[in-house]
């Protein structure tokens, strides 16, 4: 956190304990991927920062006491006017709706509508005009972090398949022992597993201080496919039983289904890796 210690110790402490939960507040209705294209404004007003717009599709936003949130402070286009803030929920002028998701329940999505808020200056973090960066430089830890919590819903549901099919009877057999069967169990454990090694070399880069964005854009592209994939398999696996609302593998798919567009959808990561195999100057367009 790029911020006072002042502001440190107010939040991060309750937020230890369990008593303050935060939410990173990106998205615009016209704004996801290109975060340079952001326009919530704040307009300072002496000590103070009055904010106007919009956020939606705020993962946890419906729950959080307060929100990091980019905001532009220079009415310039591009990222060079966006500034970092931290955006107390409570306060007046804040609004809020939730999102009623197909998946991701427990996430409690939501927009927040933002009408002449008054903030004050020291809840700005870092620099004015240095958000961009502060933001870009999140994603690529937390999009992997996302890319295996991913693989961790096709986990849990191949094992679960796995298990019903030793117990399932057909044709005087288990259908474990039938290789259309057998067989896809072992295609998607074996995708599981590449995947999470390519998650576990992205944290190791990071670890090291080493460059890894195109390895974060990979898990990123890479790891939601497979889940829903994975998880797609082990609902046919169980036939009736798994498309029922008691089992938890509907859930599962229609969760991980989310992971293909959060923080990033699978053709930017695409861009991302691209750019990095090829080079800037040969992406198409202005980039």
């Amino acid at each position: 956190m790029s911020q006072t210690q002042e502001m440190q110790q107010r939040y991060l402490p309750a937020m230890a304990r369990g008593e303050c939960f935060g939410c990173f507040a990106i998205t615009e209705s016209e704004c996801g991927s290109d975060v340079s294209a952001i326009r919530t404004k704040a307009v300072r007003e002496g000590d103070h920062y009055i904010i106007n717009g919009e956020k939606t599709g705020v993962s946890g936003g419906m729950d959080a006491h307060i929100a990091v949130a980019p905001i532009r402070t220079n009415p310039q286009p591009g990222f060079k006017g966006i500034s970092m803030f931290v955006l107390p929920l409570d306060l007046p002028g804040v609004t809020r709706s939730r999102i009623p998701d197909m998946g991701f329940n427990q996430v409690s999505r939501g927009t927040f509508f933002l009408d002449n808020v008054r903030l004050p200056l020291e809840y700005r973090i870092g620099e004015e005009g240095r958000g961009f960066y502060l933001t870009m430089g999140q994603f690529e830890v937390l999009r992997v972090c996302l890319a295996i919590a991913a693989l961790g819903l096709a986990q849990a549901s191949l094992a679960e398949a796995i298990e019903y099919a030793k117990i399932r009877p057909a044709f005087g057999r288990p259908i474990v022992q039938f290789e259309g069967v057998s067989f896809k169990i072992a295609e998607h454990a074996t995708w599981i597993e590449a995947a999470k090694l390519l998650c576990y070399r992205t944290f190791w880069l990071a670890d090291r201080g080493l460059k890894h964005n195109k390895e974060s854009a990979m898990c990123k592209w890479l790891c939601p496919v497979v889940a829903v994939n994975a998880i797609h398999a082990s609902l046919l696996i169980h036939g009736h039983i798994g498309y029922s609302e008691e089992h938890p593998i509907e859930q599962r798919l229609r969760d991980a289904i989310g992971f293909e567009m959060a923080d990033g959808t699978a053709d930017i990561m695409k861009v991302i890796i691209s750019r990095e195999l090829v080079g800037r100057e040969f992406l198409p367009g202005d980039r």
